[in-house]
C-alpha cells in the first residue's frame, strides 16, 4: 500500500527511530504527533509500531482484524510464517500509513529474532522506502532485540525524555547502546534529535535536566541535537484518550505548536542530510 499525499519531497525516505529504554517518557505521544504533523505538512509518512503494547497503533486508530498480520509476522524467525512488510501496512485516518504492532511481539523479545533477525527490518524497509519521505519507528521501552532491530534499520535517532532524576543517565545508556549498534550493525546511526517532553518549567529538577541536555547535546540553533521542550498540558492526555493527534484535538495549545515546530525542524534537517 502506498500513501496518497503526492510525490516525495526528499528524494527517498529517511528512517527515524524514536527511542529511550524506559516507559512513560512520551515516545508514543511524540511518534504520533510528529508523524501526523509531518503528514499535515505534505510529507508521506510511515509509522512502524515496535512496542508490544501497540499504543501507537491504537492512537492512530488502526484496528487489526482476526486474520490480519502485523509486525510480528514480518519479523518472525520462522521463514514459513514470515510475511513482507508491505503486506501489513494499513492506512490511518490521520494521513499516515502504519505497520501495526501486536502483543505477540513480546514472544520475539523473549526468544529472539533468530539468525540475521536484527537486520530483518532494515532489509524489509528497502522494499518500501521509496514510497515515503519519512519512516518513524516507535521503539519499545527496553534496549532489547526489537529496539536493536529498529536502530539497525534507522538513519537517525530521536531520544525522548521527561524531566526526572534519572533521565540524563538513561540518555547516556541509550548513547552507549547506539555506539554498540554502530560497531556491529549500522555504522551510520546517530542521535540527531533530543526532545524533552511534558516539560513544566517551574520545578528546578526539570530545569536542571534541560540545562544538562543543552550542554551535552548542543543547542538546535547552533547545529546541536537538542530540539527543545514540549510543554506540559492536560491536552496531551485528552488527545491520547480520544485516540487522536494533539493538533486535531487542541490545535492552538502549547504542545500542539511545539510538535509542529519539531516536525518542521526534523524536515529541515532531513533535507540537509540528503
Amino acid at each position: 500500500m502506498t500513501s496518497e499525499v503526492g510525490s516525495p519531497k526528499l528524494g527517498g525516505g529517511r528512517v527515524l527511530a524514536i527511542a529511550m529504554q524506559k516507559g512513560g517518557v512520551a515516545k508514543t505521544t511524540t511518534t504520533v504527533n510528529v508523524a501526523t504533523a509531518l503528514a499535515q505538512q505534505g510529507y508521506r509518512v510511515l509509522v512502524i509500531d515496535m512496542d508490544q503494547q501497540a499504543h501507537c497503533t491504537m492512537c492512530l486508530r488502526v484496528v487489526l482484524g482476526p486474520d490480519d498480520a502485523s509486525l510480528y509476522e514480518v519479523l518472525h524467525p520462522d521463514r514459513a510464517l514470515r510475511v513482507p512488510l508491505r503486506s501489513v501496512i494499513k492506512r490511518s485516518e490521520f494521513g499516515v500509513d502504519v505497520v501495526p504492532a501486536h502483543m505477540a511481539l513480546r514472544e520475539l523479545e523473549r526468544t529472539g529474532l533468530g539468525s540475521g533477525g536484527q537486520l530483518r527490518l532494515a532489509r524489509e524497509l528497502d522494499s518500501v522506502i521509496d514510497d515515503y519521505d519519512f519512516v518513524l519507528i516507535d521503539c519499545p521501552p527496553a534496549l532489547g532485540e526489537l529496539t536493536t532491530a529498529a536502530l539497525a534499520g534507522a538513519d537517525d535517532v530521536m531520544a525522548v525524555l521527561k524531566p526526572g532524576g534519572f533521565e540524563v543517565s538513561s540518555m547516556r545508556e541509550l548513547a552507549n547502546t547506539i555506539l554498540d549498534v554502530q560497531e556491529t550493525l549500522n555504522a551510520d546511526i546517530e542521535i540527531r534529535y533530543v526532545l524533552l517532553a511534558d516539560f513544566d518549567g517551574r520545578p528546578q529538577a526539570g530545569k536542571d535536566v534541560r540545562n544538562q541536555l543543552r550542554a551535552d547535546w548542543g543547542e538546535w540553533d547552533g547545529g546541536g541535537a537538542y530540539l527543545g521542550e514540549v510543554p506540559h498540558t492536560v491536552r496531551v492526555v485528552e488527545a491520547a484518550n480520544k485516540r487522536m493527534p494533539i493538533h486535531m484535538h487542541a490545535p492552538t495549545c502549547t504542545a500542539a505548536v511545539a510538535y509542529q515546530e519539531v516536525a518542521e525542524r526534523v524536515a529541515k534537517r532531513a533535507k540537509v542530510s540528503q
